[in-house]
């Protein structure tokens, strides 16, 4: 069936990638992990806990789960007193065992096909990740293929720039504003007036109205809740791709996403006026 004549949902002249859980499958060992370390107190994350975490910082990720199963029994606790860790202490046990198995961490399905067409094609692409960058340099060494296009072109969540994690949309600015301008070739392709129609990051520009234009040509790849949440305050177009456990939690409601689909496979570019996969392995 021709698609010459469908109308796309937006014209999209830049994508910013989540990472963890779209492009790796790094969210399986997260969950074992810290339910492991969870287990000898008869306590247990679940996904309706994972969902309100997934993509934040991880000293902030932290306190929501922690408070999540040990909640504050005063104002102005973090958790409750009966909570038998704090953040440290809690992200060395976790840490010890997480970066051992993310130099292991497998693909999902699509990522690279749909990264390497992008690239081939010259639409401009950057990461922005919640991980800190020396586990993001873990978590990718094993895959040159998926993340070489990339080059430079990375936002992680320790970016010093960064002040609010997902889901506020400031990593998302970051990667559209900086992060893409890395190379010369794609500063070029955006067009000197590029930065200039973004609005800027900070709680003093989230008013929609500080909106300047381009947010709406970039489309955001996320799985977790605060990321489709963060992209949608940056005024960006998002696909969401979520764990079927996850999105069993909203049937009803699907985050205010632009679209819904199950796998990067599922994707097709010309729903965003981008071009067409050339074949079915492109």
């Amino acid at each position: 069936m021709s698609t010459s004549t469908k109308q796309p949902i937006a014209h999209i002249k830049a994508v910013l990638f989540d990472m963890d859980g779209l492009l790796i499958d790094s969210e399986g060992i997260y969950t074992k992990v810290v339910n492991d370390i969870l287990k000898p107190y008869g306590k247990e994350q679940t996904w309706e806990i994972k969902a309100n975490l997934m993509g934040k910082p991880e000293r902030e990720a932290t306190l929501t789960l922690l408070s999540s199963i040990w909640p504050p029994t005063k104002p102005g606790e973090p958790y409750g007193p009966d909570c038998p860790f704090d953040i440290d202490n809690f992200l060395k046990d976790r840490n010890e065992v997480l970066l051992k198995a993310f130099e292991q961490v497998p693909q999902m399905q699509g990522a690279t096909r749909l990264v390497k067409h992008l690239h081939k094609h010259n639409i401009p692409i950057c990461v922005a990740t919640g991980s800190k960058r020396k586990n993001y340099e873990i978590k990718t060494a094993a895959h040159p293929e998926l993340f070489g296009p990339f080059a430079a072109r990375v936002i992680c969540g320790d970016d010093a720039r960064l002040t609010r994690g997902k889901p506020h949309p400031d990593i998302f600015l970051l990667a559209a504003r900086e992060g893409l301008l890395t190379d010369k070739a794609t500063s070029e392709k955006l067009g000197e007036q590029w930065t200039q129609n973004l609005r800027e990051m900070g709680a003093e520009f989230d008013e929609s109205h500080h909106l300047k234009g381009a947010e709406s040509s970039i489309l955001v790849f996320e799985d977790a809740k605060p990321g489709v949440q963060a992209a949608k305050a940056a005024g960006m177009h998002v696909v969401w791709v979520p764990d079927p456990n996850l999105r069993a939690l909203f049937p009803n409601e699907e985050l205010g996403a632009s679209q819904t689909i199950d796998s990067l496979l599922d994707f097709d570019p010309t729903d965003w006026g981008l071009p067409a996969f050339d074949d079915a392995s492109d």
